[in-house]
């Protein structure tokens, strides 16, 4: 069974509860981002896909999905999900609230962080799962994300000096320096071609440096980005605050940038407001990433 809710319903936060509370057998619940451009359901996203299509007769999902609208900005269902499941410790509620957490009759029984990629994550979730249910099997340890092959060792570069022993000899620096020197002529007679002249060697020599002065791909300036606002700053509270004070704080700020409250004002307030709200729930994302 696959549940989708979205934050731009009123109801998001009951409804997350109640399939929590209803809930009899393992049960994942996770958030994810779902922008207008995003045409595939959050539903037929992995590893969800991949989890319904495996395990799906032992585990139900609920995903709660963030359109990045207006309409949901300030809620944060996922959050006080993690809240209810762990009242008494702020770091594992605040993981539960980024990544996956599991849940079997209602109660919690493992976090999964998130990682770089839905291959990497479901191959922790079916870690987590095999270890709660004896009808999922453990993944192959060969395949954990980060396991690596042992790389040969480095080639050593070429010596420059007398033969070693027992072996063939070497080219010395005298025989190297006299080989680039004999190239170095080889390349000014080319750029000396009969009937060319001085102007056209000249011309040659000009875009032969022209080419070495222009930067191999992959080494050229990239422009900086701008800086980051501070979240404190942009929340309008002290560095150091702590943690339930400033979800107040950010709760209230963003309460004020409601759809309803900008509702009667002209048009370009609304896209004030809307702009304004991204760089409260901005810094306060980056406040929790701090914090985790």
């Amino acid at each position: 069974m696959q549940a989708v809710l979205y934050f731009s319903d009123k109801q998001v936060r009951e409804k997350l509860f109640a399939f929590v509370d209803a809930a009899e057998g393992l049960m994942l619940v996770a958030g994810v981002r779902h922008g207008a451009a995003m045409t595939r359901p959050p539903q037929a996203r992995e590893p969800f896909a991949a989890l319904e299509d495996v395990f799906g007769h032992v585990l139900s999902q609920v995903i709660v999905a963030d359109e990045g609208t207006t309409e949901g900005m300030w809620r944060d269902p996922l959050g006080d999900l993690g809240d209810r499941l762990y009242p008494a410790d702020k770091k594992q509620a605040y993981a539960a609230a980024t990544g996956y957490v599991l849940l079997e009759g209602g109660k919690p029984r493992a976090v999964v962080r998130k990682h770089a990629s839905p291959a990497e994550d479901l191959w922790f979730l079916q870690e987590a799962l095999s270890r709660l249910s004896p009808g999922i099997p453990a993944p192959d340890p060969a395949k954990r994300p980060g396991h690596r092959r042992p790389e040969p060792a480095p080639r050593a570069p070429p010596r420059y000096g007398p033969a070693s022993d027992g072996g063939a000899p070497e080219e010395s620096a005298d025989t190297w320096r006299r080989s680039s020197a004999r190239s170095g002529s080889t390349r000014a007679r080319d750029n000396e071609a009969p009937g060319s002249g001085a102007r056209q060697g000249s011309g040659r020599a000009r875009a032969w440096q022209a080419d070495e002065a222009t930067p191999p791909r992959g080494s050229r300036a990239v422009a900086a980005e701008p800086e980051a606002k501070d979240p404190w700053t942009v929340l309008g509270i002290e560095r150091g605050t702590p943690k339930d004070e400033a979800r107040k704080a950010f709760r209230t700020l963003i309460a004020q940038y409601h759809p309803d409250k900008v509702a009667h004002l002209a048009p370009e307030f609304h896209v004030l407001a809307e702009r304004r709200t991204r760089d409260i729930l901005d810094a306060w994302e980056a406040l929790e990433r701090d914090e985790a």
